[in-house]
């Protein structure tokens, strides 16, 4: 599974642009792994944490 798999999974099957989006945008944190990019479940907790927030 790709860097971007795992966090599309994790946030309920998302699709790839936009994960890559929210990572442009600084949305969503993540960290790179020689070339591969993922958001750690730490990330995705806090970005789930904000979206909350905002609700």
């Amino acid at each position: 599974m790709n860097g971007w798999e795992a966090t599309a999974s994790k946030l309920g099957g998302i699709s790839r642009s936009l994960v890559f989006q929210l990572w442009r945008t600084g949305d969503l944190a993540s960290v790179k792994v020689g070339k591969r990019r993922f958001s750690t479940d730490k990330q995705i907790s806090e970005y789930i944490s904000r979206l909350e927030g905002a609700a």
